[in-house]
Order: C-alpha cells, then sequence, then structure tokens
C-alpha cells in the first residue's frame, strides 16, 4: 500500500481550492491555506491561516508539515484591483511566491504555480505554451514576474495558467464570471457583457483533475488549461442564462470601449490545449458541459 501524501494549496478558498478539495484522489491529503480563520468544511482537509508574504510563517509551516508538493494560488488576482493598487498586489502575489518557491527549493518540494492567460497580449490566439508573452495589464506584468522567479528558483516547476475559470465557489470564495451573472438575473437585473473579449472558459473541476493529474505524473514547465469552446463574454453570459433558465433578455451586449475606467482586457487568449490533453489525458469539456455539471450540482451553502 503506498503511504499516503500531502500536498499544500495556497489560497485554499479560491475557485481552483474548491475545486481541488472536490477531486481529491485516494491517497492524497491536503493542507489549505488562507489569509482568515475560516472554519474547516472539508473531511480530511487540514486548515490554516497563514499570510504568504510572511517569511517566518511560511518557514514555521515548512517545519510543521512534510509537503509532497505545493500548489500556489495565493495573491490579489483582481485585475482591476491590481491595476489602482500595484505596490500591494505586487508584494501579495511576488513577495509570497518568493517565500513558497525558496522554501520549496530548500526542502526538495515540487512546486505548482498558478499563473494566469494575462501574460499575453491577445494579439496572436491561440496561444501554445511557448508563445511569446506580453502582458498589458499590472496584473499579467506582475504574474509574469512571478514566473520568471519560479523559473529561476526552482530546477523543474511546473507553471499552469488557467485561463478564465468558472464554477460554485467557496462560500468563503469571491463570485466568477458565471455565478455573477446568475446572480444579477435571479435579482432581476439587467447587466451589460463585453462581446469582444474571448476565452475558452475552463470549469473549476475539469482545472481540478489536470492539476491533481500534473502532481501524479513527471510533468514540468508550462502548462496550458482551458475549455473546448472559444466564445465571448457576452456568448459565456447568454449561455450561462439558458442553462440556468433565467431570462436571457436582461443581458446586454457591449463592447469594451463601454467600461473606461477597468484595466486594459487583451482581446483573444484563447489557449491550445494539447499538452492538456495528450500529456495529462484531461479532454477540455465543452461549456455546455461544464455549465450543465454546474446546474446538477448544490451551490456550496453559504
Amino acid at each position: 500500500m503506498s503511504p499516503q501524501r500531502t500536498v499544500l494549496i495556497t489560497g485554499g478558498t479560491g475557485l481552483l481550492g474548491e475545486g481541488l478539495r472536490e477531486q481529491t484522489p485516494q491517497g492524497w491529503s491536503i493542507v489549505s491555506l488562507h489569509r482568515r480563520p475560516y472554519p474547516a468544511d472539508s473531511p480530511g482537509v487540514v486548515d490554516a491561516t497563514l499570510d504568504v508574504r510572511s517569511r517566518p510563517a511560511v518557514e514555521r509551516l515548512f517545519a510543521a508539515h512534510r509537503f509532497d508538493a505545493v500548489v500556489h494560488a495565493a495573491g490579489i488576482a483582481s485585475v482591476d484591483y491590481s491595476e489602482r493598487h500595484y505596490e500591494e498586489s505586487l508584494e501579495s502575489n511576488l513577495g509570497g511566491t518568493r517565500n513558497i518557491a525558496e522554501l520549496c527549493a530548500a526542502s526538495g518540494t515540487r512546486l505548482v504555480y498558478i499563473s494566469t492567460n494575462a501574460v499575453f497580449d491577445g494579439s496572436n490566439a491561440p496561444y501554445g505554451e511557448s508563445d511569446r508573452v506580453n502582458p498589458v495589464n499590472a496584473y499579467g506584468r506582475i504574474k509574469l514576474a512571478c514566473e520568471r522567479l519560479v523559473e529561476s528558483t526552482l530546477d523543474r516547476p511546473v507553471i499552469v495558467r488557467p485561463i478564465l475559470m468558472y464554477g460554485w465557489p467557496h462560500p468563503m470564495g469571491r463570485p466568477n464570471p458565471v455565478t455573477w451573472v446568475i446572480d444579477a438575473l435571479e435579482r432581476g437585473e439587467t447587466i451589460r457583457v463585453v462581446d469582444d473579449v474571448f476565452e475558452n472558459p475552463l470549469h473549476n473541476v475539469r482545472a481540478a483533475v489536470a492539476i491533481w493529474a500534473i502532481l501524479q505524473r513527471d510533468i514540468g514547465g508550462v502548462v496550458h488549461l482551458a475549455g473546448r469552446d472559444v466564445v465571448s463574454r457576452y456568448e459565456l453570459a447568454k449561455t450561462a442564462a439558458r442553462v440556468f433558465g433565467l431570462d436571457e433578455a436582461r443581458i446586454r451586449p457591449v463592447s469594451s470601449d463601454a467600461f473606461p475606467d477597468i484595466a486594459p482586457r487583451p482581446r483573444n487568449t484563447s489557449f491550445v490545449t494539447t499538452r492538456m490533453e495528450v500529456e495529462l489525458g484531461v479532454p477540455p469539456s465543452t461549456l455546455e458541459a461544464g455549465l450543465q455539471l454546474m446546474a446538477a450540482r448544490s451551490r456550496v451553502p453559504r
């Protein structure tokens, strides 16, 4: 019988962390890290409160546990907040990543760093893992700096770039593009959604399946994770409304110019998913299938 293995998930109450909890394979246990003291809500998961920007706190954590791997997803992830609060976002992402990466290097722990599609400028989609990076906003530049830090600190890290994720969040997690649409339409609101920004949206459960596959295989380098269908944010919203039986007529298409105060977005960062399919054995799900799976499951209680 193989020994139990333990993975540390930083930012464990995020959408990806929620998917990883749901999909935990036999033989693995999770230490879930978050900044605020939330009550433990998953059997077999150890919840820990810690700010990864604190080097002494991270050192104590690594001294207390023997991790087989770390999935590092912690850090400010709001594109617009990062644009307005660059120094804070840089400290949250780069400072925390430096601590985690250096402790992984010192302890010989495998690191899976969670990056973003925002490292691309959107001018030459679809993007493969080796394509030229050129971020157009502060968040993308910060995440690219984190990627380079990880690559320079560890011998063989994995850098995962998930694209626009959706799914039922942790009770303390923030909304995502699908739950925002559901919540707004259930309140009877009319919403405006851009029709000139394109991605292949990724269900958080499928992302989790792919990352667990990475943890169980000898894989290094950059891996892109995405869904099968390339759609605009407007098409995503319309599909979500239809699947959840909500009023599509309340969704109004607009161009990105309608939101002049938000950070710039790359127009098309859709991904090539060959590595996800061939090396991980995880076929991307269609948008319809991912939304139907959401609809078949209960929302995580709040």
